[in-house]
């Protein structure tokens, strides 16, 4: 089966369901000593939008420690058509009014819009099938991405979208996520596990690279991030 095929089914067998469980752990080290342990366990309903969430984690970088523990009940309804709505008429009639370019240049702007739509849309196919596809006996499946494997233009755009998710260091979890971003010899390896009625299971990022300090100083990093639904 194809990757678009069985992502095709999968996205449709996810999005019929009612609740989802599942955890979320991600792990962080540097030389071998951890950084950040995060773990996220949840309980969503996909129709009322009630959300259960436990959260117990540990921070240790730059000589700071952080420990959080905590466990919270939400509600988030979903958007209804006329907020959308009205969202996108003020949105216009504030471009209009405020811009003082005309419908010309409101077309204009709507052209740059959707080639670059299209530029985006053109990248994720690409990128899509790129990905391993294993099937096993028992009809489940194991899809698979590495960087090293893609070709180069596509590592370099890769490389160039992660860096522009770099955030201020104003916060502690922001310099450490920075870190990441900006690693030397980077490469990632994700992996997801699909059951044979075309749910996910599982899936694994695993994202490492080498730090080169201002001093010359080489740092290995890793991080991890598991996805467990039940």
């Amino acid at each position: 089966m194809s990757g678009f095929k069985l992502l095709y089914d999968v996205i449709n067998t996810m999005k019929d369901k009612e609740v989802i469980n599942g955890t979320l752990k991600v792990v962080g080290t540097k030389d071998q000593t951890k950084i950040v342990d995060f773990k996220n366990e949840f309980e969503k309903n996909l129709s009322s939008g009630e959300t259960k969430v436990k959260i117990n984690s540990e921070l240790d970088y730059n000589g700071k420690k952080f420990k959080h523990e905590s466990q919270t009940e939400f509600t988030i309804p979903e958007c209804h058509g006329h907020m959308r709505h009205g969202f996108m008429k003020h949105h216009h009639h504030h471009f209009y009014h405020q811009g003082g370019c005309g419908i010309e240049d409101q077309e204009g702007l709507r052209s740059i819009g959707i080639r670059g739509k299209l530029t985006r849309l053109a990248y994720i196919l690409n990128v899509i099938n790129q990905i391993k596809v294993e099937e096993n006996e028992d009809q489940s499946f194991k899809l698979s991405l590495s960087l090293k494997e893609l070709p180069e233009e596509m590592k370099k755009v890769f490389q160039e979208r992660i860096s522009q998710h770099r955030h201020s260091e104003h916060h502690q979890h922001h310099a450490l996520m920075n870190e990441f971003f900006a690693l030397q010899d980077s490469d990632f390896q994700f992996n997801l596990w699909i059951n044979n009625a075309k749910e996910i299971e599982r899936t694994l990022l695993t994202v490492k690279g080498k730090q080169i300090q201002e001093t010359d100083e080489l740092h290995n990093l890793q991080l991890t991030a598991e996805l467990l639904l039940s």
